[in-house]
């Protein structure tokens, strides 16, 4: 057997798999943020608890000598100090948090925009880890010299669960200190920033062998001290991977934000999307739709007094249009409704939803150089009209899966060396003629 954990920004889902890659059993359970203003926060304490009670959760029925391998799926660009056990010095702060955006504006001022996209994928932004620890430097000088280390989700837990704190490439470039061409930390970067490279975690490519549980952790879980962890990755990557994508395909992963992620052995210079380090074959683009099922939910509670997502389903499937309607849906920014007339009806405006993420989606594929099909897992594929009107928005074949999670699942194919297999096809959605 073989556990998968996914360890999103505010849930840890953990998920046993026998050798077939059918799920045994299930842990989810979620954990707060920490929110005051621009300061968004977490207690990194309660990954690693939520991770212990999750495994031993999924393992209670079943013997824990016959679990062989772990993977972890985590949100990325979180940071926590950490002293040499590993133990937390301060709360993480989350990617979400935006306190460094005087630190992303003077690298972007140092480096140059163009420069530090060509080294690290990404644009300066204060989501970002580096301009995060530089933050903590300016502003927390005594925390940041105590601070053995400062590590992400997936190497701190990798940490616990081992006593070796490693990264692969997708969450080491979520830092912007990476350099996704070279394979290692920039050192012009992290001069600039003072930051130290023997203070980051190490980095190897998912799927690699991290080690063996430390007895601890085989005593406190119940499992063997021979299972062994193999190198995760950063949530919507492992997703990909459980939903099965190639170089062929786009996967589209619904939820409160819709992200969109293409495989590419290239990078040309003129597609402008969040560039990762893959794996060692493999580079990825990411496009975010920043406000999907925000706005879905948004919608529902707003203009529709509350209704279910299955009755704005129904109401959009009896409209069958938007008559005209259009729906931009980016609420983080100035969301717009148009078109309206006396005859609108509430299934047109739902109708007009649909349509405009299935645009910004269609878009997104279409500028990573295009795909044969788009696999669509979250909360959002749970939706028969809205993939239809995907399938037409885009041109594209849909699919959908068997399973709306597939991270957890995305990790344990790492587990077990590739031998579970990515989720089943559910339903398949044709473009109308």
């Amino acid at each position: 057997m073989y556990i998968g954990i996914d360890l999103g920004t505010t849930g840890c889902k953990t998920v046993l798999y026998d050798t077939d890659g059918v799920s045994k059993a299930e842990f989810n359970k979620e954990y707060s943020l920490i929110c005051k203003d621009r300061f968004v926060e977490q207690n990194a304490e309660d990954w690693w608890n939520l991770v212990l009670e999750g495994i031993k959760f999924v393992t209670k029925d079943h013997s824990g000598d016959g679990v062989l391998g772990i993977s972890v799926s985590t949100q990325g660009i979180a940071v926590v100090p950490v002293n040499k056990e590993g133990r937390t010095l301060a709360n993480a702060i989350s990617w979400l948090d935006v306190r460094a955006d005087t630190e992303a504006t003077m690298l972007e001022a140092e480096f140059g925009r163009d420069t530090v996209y060509r080294k690290t994928g990404k644009f300066c932004n204060p989501e970002y880890t580096l301009p995060k620890l530089m933050w903590w430097k300016t502003h927390e000088p005594e925390l940041f010299e105590r601070a053995y280390k400062f590590l992400l989700p997936l190497d701190f837990l990798n940490m616990r669960l081992t006593g070796r704190a490693v990264c692969d490439y997708t969450i080491a470039g979520g830092t912007m200190a990476y350099n996704i061409v070279d394979k290692k930390y920039d050192a012009e970067l992290l001069a600039f920033a003072g930051v130290d490279e023997r203070r980051l975690p190490e980095v190897g490519c998912m799927g690699d062998f991290v080690g063996k549980l430390l007895p601890e952790v085989a005593a406190l879980t119940g499992l063997s001290t021979d299972c062994e962890v193999y190198l995760g990755g950063q949530d919507q990557k492992l997703a990909a991977i459980g939903a099965g994508i190639d170089e062929t395909s786009v996967t589209v992963s619904f939820g409160t934000a819709t992200a969109v992620t293409k495989l590419t052995k290239t990078l040309p210079d003129e597609v402008n999307f969040s560039r990762f380090r893959f794996n060692d074959d493999y580079y990825s683009y990411e496009g975010v739709v920043s406000t999907s099922g925000a706005a879905l939910k948004w919608a529902a509670n707003t203009i529709f007094g509350g209704k279910s997502y299955r009755e704005l389903d129904r109401l959009a499937i009896e409209a069958g249009t938007s008559a005209g309607v259009t729906f931009d849906t980016d609420l983080t920014d100035c969301g717009v409704i148009s078109g309206i007339t006396l005859g609108t009806t509430e299934g047109n405006i739902v109708y007009a939803l649909f349509e405009g993420v299935s645009r910004a989606i269609a878009g997104f594929a279409a500028d990573m150089g295009g795909c044969d099909r788009l696999y669509v897992f979250g909360g959002g594929s749970k939706s028969e009209i809205w993939c239809q009107i995907l399938a037409n928005v885009s041109g594209r074949r849909i699919v959908s899966l068997s399973t709306p999670e597939t991270a957890s699942l995305g990790a344990a194919i790492l587990a077990s060396g590739g031998k579970l297999k990515p989720a089943k096809i559910a339903r398949e959605y044709i473009p109308a003629v």
